[in-house]
């Protein structure tokens, strides 16, 4: 078995979600991912959260699921020892990540230029709110902010509520496969020129890719956009949320024949016969009435019932399902989204975590080892840079494990 990125070993020093996540996708490619952190706490994403039975791990569920595959070494970055041992590590290594503000890790001597006295052919990867230019360059920024930054928040949300943020990490985990993308393609041109470079990811510039098309109408038109709701943003009355006798479905039904279809199906076939409302431009134009009728139709039939018969009729439709609905569900027995993985430490029992978002016939991704504990690999890999047990010993005696 050869994954894509076996031969490859980096140094990882960033820490919460974007660019551990962004590490984790190379690790399930069989990158040898060295994770440096602080002595004591290590990682802040270790103690986000944490369960009882996580705990004892020294670690939350979050930490457990961004940090699979990866080996820890703790170390006190501002004692003068730490800075051979990063030297060595560096030396070899075919990349290295950061996130810190813009500006902290040239002060602990290892910025760029630092870094490329050391090793000239590295890729360098720093990942922060708003890059590594500009007024807003040393901000500091969270998923939240940036949500709220970039205009995220006044898409999100109904009247009633105001912005809205997602109840997920909707900035963090796109940022983190901007950033595995990012040094993946940095490492093949490395390949081609045996040049390394300097990547700058930002989260605001991620955020915007996502809301692209709203980006778009703006640019292109001068459209602002808003508080829709569940609304479609072609404010169809087809597309949309519904109520039905048991729970809510989501119908997608965007072209003019799947708004006919759907509309017959669930029993609305006087939509279609009012001229008033026979087509998706004057359906948009009555869009409040259109969706009171569909959404009387569809409160007399439980939510399955409606998927079947809509599926049935190839009409995108789902029901909207809460977390151990969807852990429930038999496609995902078909797909590798789910992993198993050993417990950290060598403790009893696994864990089932999620893993990456696409699979391959060969080769990967695999999880691996799982989530370290925190300083779990100072012996072995200080021994791998050619350091004896006695100097191991003398290191941490010192006081630079922490």
């Amino acid at each position: 078995m050869a994954l894509a990125f076996s031969d490859l070993r980096i140094i990882d020093f960033t820490q919460v979600l974007a660019g551990p996540y962004a590490s984790q996708l190379l690790a399930m490619l069989g990158a040898d991912i060295i994770k440096i952190e602080e002595p004591g706490q290590g990682d802040p994403l270790r103690q986000m959260l944490p369960t009882e039975e996580t705990e004892q791990y020294g670690m939350s569920p979050a930490f457990m699921t961004a940090n699979v595959g990866k080996r820890s070494i703790a170390l006190d970055l501002k004692h003068p020892k730490s800075r051979e041992i990063i030297k060595r590590l560096l030396q070899d290594a075919d990349a290295m990540m950061e996130n810190f503000m813009a500006g902290a890790i040239e002060r602990l001597g290892l910025g760029y230029e630092d870094v490329q006295k050391i090793n000239p052919n590295i890729v360098y990867c720093s990942i922060t709110g708003y890059g590594q230019q500009g007024p807003m360059r040393g901000a500091g920024a969270y998923d939240g902010a940036i949500q709220a930054a970039s205009g995220m928040m006044t898409l999100n949300g109904h009247e009633a509520t105001g912005p809205t943020r997602t109840g997920f990490q909707s900035v963090d985990v796109p940022t983190a496969i901007t950033t595995a993308f990012a040094i993946s393609s940095a490492l093949y041109r490395k390949l081609a020129t045996g040049e390394g470079q300097y990547v700058d990811v930002s989260m605001l510039d991620t955020a915007m890719t996502l809301m692209q098309c709203q980006y778009a109408q703006n640019l292109v038109s001068g459209h602002v956009g808003g508080l829709d709701g569940n609304n479609s943003p072609l404010e169809l009355p087809t597309q949309n949320v519904y109520p039905t006798a048991d729970g809510h479905i989501q119908i997608t039904a965007l072209t003019e024949r799947n708004a006919e279809i759907a509309l017959r199906v669930i029993g609305c076939q006087a939509v279609l016969d009012d001229p008033a409302t026979a087509d998706n431009e004057s359906r948009r134009q009555h869009h409040d009435a259109v969706w009171r009728k569909m959404a009387d139709a569809l409160k007399t039939d439980s939510t399955a019932n409606w998927c079947e018969k809509l599926n049935a009729e190839r009409i995108p439709v789902a029901a909207i399902r809460d977390i151990p609905s969807v852990l429930a569900d038999p496609q995902l027995e078909h797909r590798d989204i789910i992993h198993t993985v050993a417990a950290p430490g060598g403790g009893p029992g696994q864990h089932r975590l999620v893993g990456a978002a696409f699979i391959a016939d060969q080769d990967g991704p695999t999880t691996g080892r799982p989530a370290p504990m925190l300083g779990e690999h100072n012996a072995e890999v200080l021994g791998e840079l050619g350091y004896s047990a006695t100097e191991i010993d003398a290191i941490r005696a010192d006081g630079v494990f922490g």
